[in-house]
């Protein structure tokens, strides 16, 4: 019961402080430029030449540009994307994206706390049939600090009125700190030395919605991980080992864009 309170706790924290940063990228910037004949442009100014001229792009992805004189105001202004487009999830059929996930990796009594931080970065390219493929890198406490780098494979079906997804991971799980002072049968005085193991993590996820172009993931999924750690032994002047297994619930909220 109270691994489940930890879970949900977390997992609420980490939604609130998502949904603040994306509500703020909600905001689309745009300049409104003026002409002297009435005419009236919003868009995004890409290059401009003080006394001479301007160039912007368009919310119809036009480009126009226009000779200083002929300009009567140049302003700029954020404006709040409508609400049913905010509400569509909007799928890209092809193209590069960038997500940021951050949750816990719940489960399991060899672990002091009992649902460890986890975030991680990732880049996909995602191809016409559905399928994405890439990789990344992110920060774990699992029994001390860590540094998962994974390659990343993906799968968007197509059903209608729901947008689910299946993922998996597979990579290295670096260690960042030496673990001292727990049962690996040495003194503990001794320094050990943290290596890490491999990973991974297959999983089921869903699209939860859009706010502009950031769209919002749930990412539900099992994580297997190993690690090891060696230290040498000061009475027998022998090399010891370790090697240590993790088997987690991986929940994760994640912010695609």
């Amino acid at each position: 019961m109270k691994t489940l309170f930890v879970v949900l706790k977390s997992v609420l924290v980490i939604f609130l402080l998502m949904l603040c940063v994306s509500s703020t990228s909600a905001q689309k910037k745009m300049h409104v430029i003026t002409l002297k004949n009435g005419n009236v442009l919003q868009g995004k100014i890409i290059r401009q030449v003080p006394g001479d001229f301007l160039e912007i792009e368009t919310q119809d992805k036009n480009f126009w540009k226009f000779d200083m004189e002929d300009i009567a105001e140049i302003r700029f202004e954020k404006r709040k994307l409508p609400k049913n487009y905010r509400d569509t999830i909007v799928q890209p059929l092809k193209g590069m994206s960038y997500e940021i996930k951050m949750g816990v990796l719940a489960g399991g009594k060899s672990n002091e706390d009992d649902a460890p931080f986890s975030m991680l970065v990732s880049g996909n390219y995602r191809f016409e049939s559905g399928i994405s493929a890439g990789g990344g890198v992110g920060y774990e406490t699992l029994n001390g600090g860590s540094m998962p780098v994974f390659g990343e494979i993906k799968y968007q079906a197509k059903l209608n009125g729901i947008s689910p997804f299946i993922y998996l991971q597979s990579g290295y799980s670096i260690a960042l700190e030496n673990q001292f002072g727990r049962n690996f049968y040495h003194n503990s005085e001794d320094d050990v030395n943290s290596v890490g193991g491999i990973l991974i993590n297959p999983g089921i996820g869903f699209n939860l919605g859009n706010i502009g172009d950031n769209r919002f993931t749930l990412n539900i999924g099992y994580r297997f991980q190993k690690m090891k750690h060696k230290w040498e032994n000061s009475y027998t002047k022998d090399t010891e080992y370790l090697k240590e297994e993790y088997n987690r619930l991986s929940i994760h909220l994640g912010l695609i864009f």
